[in-house]
């Protein structure tokens, strides 16, 4: 007996359900002139599975709207230089190194610590991107914020919202400055992150945490993990002699973005010492390629888009990027089922093997370099084939490495 009509019978019962569910909802009553907005309500799943909404980017890739980020890195990392590009980036509308900035807004900047030179770095900051400041809704606080002291949050909540345009991004610099409590205390960071949660809230804006790492374990921020669970993203900044290196550590709706290793520049602010007259200037960081980059394992979608390369070039030794594309995709280079999502990583992927090294181009077609073609040589895409070489390009052909074995090393 076929269950066609049962399942009809079902399905009509649970609309007639939703019909008087709906019929016995009250209308909602518009807020009364000057009344709070309510942030908390309910959504139906109609609402919840309707058209997919496009990120909200403040930095493209880094950093979205809303988000609770964290950046962190020893003392003396820059890492308030980093958050500093980062803010006046996001107040300017101008690239920050390079990475779009589709939401520009105000930002305010809670400078706990180094709040003296502050003015000095801001200063070298607009000069280096020959910016006056004038009317730049960059908000800096005269003092720090206690987020587990109600009256200083209240003042802190009060003086931002008589700004004449919510911010899109608040700067907490630093946590131990703005914390007054035990930073291993899993209560005390829930209290502080449970405070920043009704900060973005209540305006709606992007807070970035400035953080230490820790003592003994310098590849995790201090304190108690609760802060790290909580978050949007997170970041590492390493010391690596006179390059700082900003790594993704945790990345939680989108893929990792990229490393980028920055320099400082020094910027005379056309100031002078009041007392000795010397001139007075400040540090301003560069985008730089990111040392070290050959020779490091390859991890996630890198090598699953390298192991495609080398299966789509078995035939003739190269392949359309088509090809590899295909071949990625059934490889599972991104987790997701999103299509924009699979490109977008696929393409950043290629662009990671190009700039390794690991990768040749000509014409939308690929190769590994190192890795023969069927006639035992590297492709030359110069030309015919040299023992040897592979080409990057019709004028740059450059000697052919050793291949990259197991994970991705390249010796």
């Amino acid at each position: 007996m076929s269950a066609a009509p049962d399942l009809l019978k079902i399905r009509a019962a649970v609309l007639e359900r939703a019909e008087a569910f709906r019929a016995a909802e009250k209308p909602q009553e518009a807020p009364a002139e000057g009344a709070p907005r309510r942030s908390f309500r309910l959504l139906g799943l109609t609402e919840m599975l309707g058209e997919p909404r496009p990120t909200a980017w403040l930095l493209r890739d880094y950093l979205e709207a809303e988000a609770l980020a964290c950046l962190f890195g020893a003392s003396g990392s820059m890492k308030s230089f980093v958050a500093l590009d980062m803010g006046l980036s996001i107040a300017s509308g101008l690239p920050w190194q390079g990475v779009d900035v589709p939401q520009a807004g105000p930002v305010v900047y809670v400078a706990g610590e180094g709040f003296r030179g502050l003015s000095r770095r801001i200063k070298a900051w607009l000069l280096a991107h020959h910016l006056t400041g004038e009317g730049l809704p960059f908000h800096v606080a005269s003092e720090a914020v206690q987020f587990l002291d109600p009256a200083s949050v209240e003042a802190a909540t009060s003086a931002i919202t008589d700004l004449a345009e919510r911010p899109r991004l608040i700067v907490i610099d630093t946590l131990a400055r703005c914390f007054g409590a035990d930073e291993n205390s899993t209560q005390d960071m829930s209290a502080f992150v449970a405070a920043l949660d009704r900060l973005r809230a209540r305006f709606g804006c992007a807070v970035l945490v400035v953080h230490h790492s820790g003592l003994a374990e310098r590849d995790r921020a201090r304190g108690a993990s609760a802060l790290r669970a909580a978050l949007d993203w997170e970041y590492r900044l390493d010391v690596r002699d006179d390059t700082r290196v900003l790594t993704c550590t945790k990345a939680k709706d989108h893929d990792v973005p990229a490393d980028m290793a920055l320099e400082a520049d020094t910027v005379p602010t056309g100031w002078t010492d009041p007392e000795t007259g010397d001139p007075i200037g400040s540090l301003v960081l560069r985008q730089v390629d990111v040392p070290g980059k050959k020779g490091r394992a390859l991890t996630g979608a890198k090598r699953i888009a390298l192991e495609a390369l080398r299966a789509a070039c078995e035939a003739e030794g190269r392949a359309h990027i088509e090809k590899w594309r295909a071949e990625a995709y059934r490889r599972g280079v991104s987790a997701s089922e999103d299509q924009e999502n699979k490109r977008r990583t696929f393409k950043r992927a290629v662009a990671d093997l190009l700039d390794l090294g690991l990768v040749g181009t000509l014409d939308d077609h690929f190769w590994t370099t190192g890795q023969p073609d069927k006639t035992g040589q590297c492709p030359d895409m110069s030309g015919g084939h040299q023992t040897g070489r592979t080409g990057q390009g019709s004028l740059d052909p450059v000697r052919c490495p050793v291949s990259v074995q197991g994970q991705g090393r390249a010796e």
